[in-house]
């Protein structure tokens, strides 16, 4: 039986799913770095690197992440400068926290605002959602307006990384949409 559509209740699941699909989006993006941080000693080990170098190699590699900035946080630096303020590096780490919960959530309520009226938005459990997502914003949107270098310039462990990621996020989006919505 097909329950009939209701924006309403797309844009309160989209809300409650955005923002759950976000959040395990992030631990997913924790999880694969730590794992790609200890595949890459392991590889140095290996290589007969000794510990004390590959611990100075990564403290360096720290060092220049801490002092690049990732695209929400330029984009809530941008956000803040057009209304006059000035963030401290604390606030600025919040700042793109809540860019990136915001947007995650905002692309939640479309995606399952659109999926009450167009079921197939939800081809592939989410899957096919997180790879638009993915192409239009990380791999066109971002670079085309100055938050992060060219895609040519990162390398493809990251594209694949994040497309993964986004993944993840359109995969967990639906599973907590459909699960939400046969509560409604």
């Amino acid at each position: 039986m097909r329950r009939s559509p209701s924006l309403a209740k797309g844009i309160l699941t989209g809300i409650a799913a955005g923002l759950a699909a976000t959040v395990v989006m992030d631990q997913f993006l924790s999880i694969a770095a730590a794992a790609q941080k200890a595949s890459e000693k392991r590889r140095k080990l290996a290589e007969g690197e000794t510990p004390w170098l590959i611990a100075n190699e990564q403290a360096q590699q720290e060092m220049k992440q801490q002092h690049a900035e990732d695209s929400t946080v330029k984009l809530a630096r941008k956000i803040a400068a057009s209304t006059g303020t000035n963030l401290s590096k604390d606030h600025l780490k919040t700042a793109g926290q809540a860019v990136h919960y915001t947007f995650g959530t905002l692309m939640g309520v479309c995606y399952s605002a659109t999926a009450e009226f167009f079921p197939e938005v939800a081809t592939g459990g989410g899957s096919a959602f997180g790879t638009i997502l993915f192409l239009g914003a990380d791999e066109v949107a971002v670079p085309a307006f100055h938050l992060s270098g060219p895609p040519t310039e990162t390398p493809v462990s990251n594209h694949l990384q994040h497309w993964a990621a986004h993944i993840v996020y359109g995969s967990t989006l639906e599973l907590a949409r459909n699960l939400l919505r046969r509560l409604m």
